[in-house]
């Protein structure tokens, strides 16, 4: 098979750059053998989920700047179907740092064999976020504390609840104390890219900051049970460290999913 290597970065929408707050909303791929752009991104008419996140942001200013966006790549596009004269690094340009409303992730790179499969690959794994085996992990790891609850006799102090309000923004969580003030978030680290458990980290961290920016829950009231990647060194177990940091500098309280006692101690403190 013909792989052919490839650079892509993710793109942010930051609508309040002072809080450094971002929802992605779509995936750049460039091939820079064959000066080939491609892109995919959420359409303007899925505005609900942005602007809920980022109450009270208007859906005008989302709609537009997906357009705005939209016609830029399609510009870039066909600058590169210009005579090889044109010297200007479009891909490097697009992605460098900037202050606006729009951002774009660090370079990246992966190989592929079919370009569109991976561009739609890559929405669905950052922008959809439904990478199958990640709820699969997390399911485990909900059953585990499920079933350490139901030893220590204290299953009914907490439950699968909402935190938060439906006219603000809410987050589900599997284990909310009775009196919500509360809230053990399994988060497993089992990726095998570095990237995607960067990203996984990073969600769950900024659900916590929207939470905490809307007093709907403080930081040190929240119980990140992590499962580490296998290996304890390399870069995935350099990457778990560097987001375990940023969790725990937010005032997160973390442990290993397979520390009991923690765990238990941290049930006990709010019943």
């Amino acid at each position: 098979m013909n792989k052919k290597i490839c650079q892509y970065s993710i793109i942010r929408f930051q609508p309040f750059v002072e809080t450094e707050e971002f929802a992605n909303i779509g995936i750049v791929l460039y091939l820079p053998e064959t000066k080939e752009l491609h892109f995919k991104l959420l359409s303007a008419k899925e505005h609900e989920r942005i602007t809920h996140f980022f109450k009270p942001l208007k859906k005008d200013i989302f709609t537009s700047t997906i357009q705005i966006i939209h016609a830029e790549l399609e510009r870039i596009q066909t600058l590169l179907t210009k005579p090889k004269s044109i010297k200007i690094d479009f891909y490097e340009d697009l992605i460098r740092p900037r202050e606006d409303i729009i951002q774009y992730s660090k370079n990246r790179a992966l190989f592929s064999t079919n370009i569109a499969k991976t561009v739609n690959d890559l929405f669905g794994d950052y922008v959809k976020l439904n990478s199958a085996h990640k709820e699969g992990y997390e399911q485990k790891m909900q059953k585990k504390i499920q079933g350490l609850l139901s030893d220590l006799e204290l299953k009914g102090c907490f439950k699968k609840a909402s935190l938060g309000e439906k006219s603000k923004y809410n987050v589900n969580f599997p284990f909310v104390s009775n009196n919500h003030q509360a809230v053990i978030k399994p988060i497993h680290f089992k990726h095998s890219d570095s990237n995607k458990l960067i990203e996984h980290g990073l969600g769950w961290l900024m659900k916590i900051q929207q939470l905490k920016r809307y007093n709907f829950i403080q930081p040190d009231n929240v119980l990140f049970a992590y499962s580490p990647p296998e290996n304890k060194q390399g870069v995935l177990f350099d990457a778990f460290r560097d987001i375990k940091v940023q969790i725990e500098d937010f005032g997160i309280v973390t442990t290993d999913i397979n520390d009991s006692k923690n765990i238990t101690d941290f049930v006990r403190h709010y019943i």
